[in-house]
């Protein structure tokens, strides 16, 4: 990338934007990571610091890199010189690879201090908790590895002790970052597995803010204040809670006024599916069905399709993909395999529904052991149906579903949304919002399954219009809410390519920044510490927010 014409046109037109638009910078420093080999992931970090530097006197340091193991499951075509020089574009006084730093550390007897942003900075040891510590292992261990769950066999295995190494080196280096540059905040893409992970697991313990920046969309960030802490267990759990206030006082407590749009959102979204954006799309993602009669017609020949008892309830089991940031928020069970198999050994013996277990559409990039096609092997005598999420297209899905289990993937958002009831086994950011029945432990998840399935079998609705609206007041929150539209970043559909550097370089040139969305929205979040970006002031007076929202009143 780095010898396209284009990309160098853009650096030079975002340094000279960004020279015009910034603070004088100051001692201390943001924190920014580049450790995606998607351009579009750095570029949104690297706006967001940026938007900080417009009203917070800061200096930019990033640190980007890539290892064997990553490079081996994910990245394609990482490009550290593209994001250096993208980097210092944007201007930053420093880019560090943290991953050449891990590996000159590890096996050297005397490491020496580190060299950052024109600072020797002495590498005492990392304060990390060792559970902390062992869990975030753990977990980069099963994404490496591509397997459910992490082993006595792997723990005491050549990898494990190899991520166990780099991770407390990378624990070590971020504890000195934090300890040495008093960053006013770090900004990234992830909030897990080690080489993420770790870096907001110092931010929390050094106070710094962290800001999580989304993949999808145009311009969305999650954001977690150390006065805002409760002391949950980890950076999504704490949001979780503090996601479901915000939205129960100013969502919900707004659903008259953002009714329409909700609906709005909730007809757009039978166009696509889930969140991020990009993960699923095209014509099998598209609901086509209008009224009840077309669903009953649909799901006659669904039900026929997979040798369904038409007089029986269908109960679909969502698989999650099973190396994706395990225990990264509340979950119930140790692990994302161990549910899937329980709640299979309980489908078996429960004939008086019908069972549809569905697996994730990616799970290839997460899963190596086959463990979809095990479990279908093992209940292969039993009546209910395994199926690969790609071979169903939406329309049969939502004609054939009557209840979804999952444990936090975007289904538990979009079922509700369209009237049809879900449980789950742990959290995700809505999983307090009201929509979903979130089970607090084991016993409650079994609880919940048994009584959710006597009213399926006596006909006695499981979801509330309440419930169903309030659904669809997520949706748009999270596709339209929390999403700010700026030209400094275009949205995700955008793709990589030339299109996107050519959108924002022309915004950058021809578009001026008093009042960019991009620069109101980030200041709006650090004045009130809100959790996230908002396209609006969504705590403005009622009149404010409806002329806010285009004007319309009589909703």
């Amino acid at each position: 990338m780095t010898d396209a014409p284009e990309f160098s046109l853009f650096c030079t037109t975002a340094f000279e934007f960004w020279q015009r638009n910034l603070l004088p910078g100051d001692e201390r420093v943001i924190l920014v990571e580049a450790m995606s080999q998607d351009i579009r992931v750095t570029l949104r970090n690297l706006t967001v610091a940026n938007a900080l530097r417009r009203f917070v006197p800061a200096r930019l340091v990033v640190f980007t890199g890539a290892d064997d193991d990553w490079n081996e499951i994910l990245w394609t075509f990482f490009d550290a010189e593209a994001l250096e020089a993208l980097s210092r574009a944007y201007g930053a006084v420093d880019v560090i690879d943290i991953h050449d730093l891990v590996d000159s550390r590890i096996g050297n007897p005397e490491p020496g201090d580190l060299r950052v942003a024109g600072k020797d900075l002495p590498v005492p040891g990392s304060g990390i908790e060792p559970a902390v510590l062992d869990e975030i292992v753990r977990a980069t261990v099963s994404r490496v590895l591509k397997i459910p769950r992490v082993t006595d066999e792997v723990r005491a295995g050549a990898k494990y002790a190899q991520v166990h190494q780099r991770s407390t080196e990378f624990s070590n280096i971020y504890d000195a970052l934090f300890a040495g540059l008093d960053p006013i905040a770090l900004v990234t893409s992830h909030v897990d597995y080690n080489h993420w992970g770790l870096a907001v697991e110092s931010a929390t313990r050094f106070g710094v803010p962290t800001v999580h920046v989304q993949s999808t969309g145009t311009f969305k960030a999650y954001t977690l204040f150390p006065e805002t802490r409760r002391g949950a267990a980890t950076f999504r759990a704490e949001l979780t809670h503090q996601i479901a206030e915000f939205f129960e006082q100013y969502v919900w407590g707004n659903r008259e006024r953002l009714r329409s749009s909700a609906e709005l959102t909730a007809w757009r979204l039978k166009g696509n599916w889930g969140k991020p954006s990009w993960w699923r799309g095209g014509a099998m993602s598209a609901i086509e069905i209008q009224t009840p009669p077309e669903r009953l017609a649909v799901r006659e020949h669904a039900l026929a399709r997979f040798g369904f008892d038409p007089d029986k309830p269908v109960v679909a089991v969502y698989n999650h993909a099973l190396s994706d940031a395990p225990r990264t928020n509340i979950e119930i069970f140790d692990d994302l395999a161990a549910w899937y198999e329980a709640t299979a050994d309980y489908a078996a013996k429960r004939e008086d529904v019908n069972w549809l277990f569905i697996d994730h559409p990616n799970q290839y990039l997460y899963d190596g052991t086959g463990f979809f096609d095990s479990l279908k092997d093992k209940h292969a005598g039993s009546p209910m149906a395994f199926v690969p999420s790609l071979a169903l297209s939406k329309n049969v899905m939502w004609s054939l579903v009557d209840l979804g289990i999952t444990v936090r993937g975007s289904i538990s958002n979009e079922l509700p949304a369209f009237g049809i009831p879900a449980i789950q086994a742990g959290w995700s950011e809505w999983s307090q919002c009201g929509f979903t029945m979130v089970a607090e432990d084991v016993d409650d998840y079994w609880a919940r399954l048994d009584s959710s399935l006597e009213s399926l079998l006596a006909g006695r609705p499981l979801l509330t219009d309440e419930q169903i609206e309030r659904a669809r007041l997520w949706a748009w929150f999270y596709r339209s809410g929390t999403d700010v539209s700026t030209p400094l970043v275009q949205h995700w559909e955008m793709g990589r390519t030339e299109h996107l550097l050519n959108a924002v370089m022309v915004a950058m040139q021809h578009v001026e920044a008093d009042a960019d969305p991009a620069f109101t929205a980030v200041r709006r979040m650090w004045a009130r510490k809100d959790p996230f970006l908002t396209r609006i002031d969504l705590t403005a007076a009622p009149e404010d927010l409806t002329l806010a929202l285009g004007g319309v009143s009589e909703l």
